[in-house]
């Protein structure tokens, strides 16, 4: 019988001990998380570890005034804090519930209440608490799905967008070279290399004289072209090794033409590989 009321007082005092550590441990999480609010992963776990540490200390408080409560209804002659302790011997703590008038089967019958009380609280909590940390973790992984999926979603719209702007892009450049003619394309071009060259192109023009294309830069003869008929070409002062060591098609120019060679004039790609010679053509001028 005395054994069963050394095991409550045992009881009694962890549960006081519990208390008073959650309660050291809300104060140093409440301590950390105004120190780290700069790191939300810190400072969302000491929230965490703060209410869990509150929930304990409920508990533990709880449990205190129930076997309080419970003990001194039940036999109200007894003070556990003060008439059981472990430093007795199991004679005196017997001879001091017989000089109170205490009965041994009202102790037993009590100590055997509160032992089934407190194991039904004891499987409560187990159940609360495994139900909150079912929660918490549902509501962690629910979290994560939600941010993959809104990510994944948003990669995808970003892709989609990126895509529809370069084929856009793509659409009106293409709509853009169909509405220019040959001529246009070909001066277009020829700015462009200019402009890559850090050349000024505002004073570039160009007119169709006869059956050539002439490039005018301040009313001088910069390039000359022939975008009709038969034969298309672009007339240079390069020889005919300079040509082929390009990689185009050399041809002799007419006497009449001035010019060194003809270089055939296959597409707009022509242009980019006589860069060096339009470019030398634009200083000879500026000079």
């Amino acid at each position: 019988m005395l054994s069963e009321v050394d095991k409550w007082s045992q009881k009694y005092t962890w549960f006081r001990k519990m208390t008073v550590c959650f309660l050291v441990i809300l104060i140093s999480s409440v301590i950390g998380f105004f120190l780290t609010l700069s790191s939300t992963f810190i400072s969302t776990a000491c929230l965490i570890i703060s209410f869990l540490s509150v929930l304990g200390i409920r508990i533990g408080l709880g449990k205190m005034d129930e076997f309080k409560s419970l003990y001194v209804n039940t036999v109200p002659m007894i003070n556990p804090e003060k008439d059981f302790k472990e430093g007795r011997s199991l004679a005196e703590n017997e001879e001091l519930m017989l000089s109170k008038g205490v009965s041994a089967d009202e102790v037993e019958a009590a100590l055997e209440a509160l032992v089934e009380e407190g194991q039904q609280l004891t499987q409560i909590e187990e159940i609360v608490v495994i139900n909150e940390s079912s929660q918490i973790e549902d509501v962690e992984v629910t979290e994560v799905e939600e941010t993959q999926e809104e990510t994944e979603v948003t990669e995808v719209e970003e892709t989609q967008e990126e895509t529809e702007a370069e084929k856009l892009d793509d659409v009106q450049e293409e709509s853009a070279q169909q509405t220019l003619s040959l001529e246009e394309q070909v001066f277009e071009t020829i700015k462009m290399i200019l402009r890559m060259n850090h050349c000024e192109v505002e004073n570039l023009s160009f007119k169709t004289v006869g059956k050539y294309l002439t490039i005018y830069l301040k009313s001088r003869v910069m390039m000359r072209l022939k975008l009709t008929g038969r034969k298309h070409y672009v007339l240079t002062y390069l020889s005919q090794a300079e040509v082929e060591a390009l990689g185009l098609v050399f041809d002799t120019p007419a006497k009449s033409e001035a010019y060194t060679s003809r270089v055939q004039f296959t597409s707009i790609a022509v242009l980019a590989q006589l860069e060096a010679q339009i470019v030398e053509l634009y200083n000879r001028l500026v000079k």
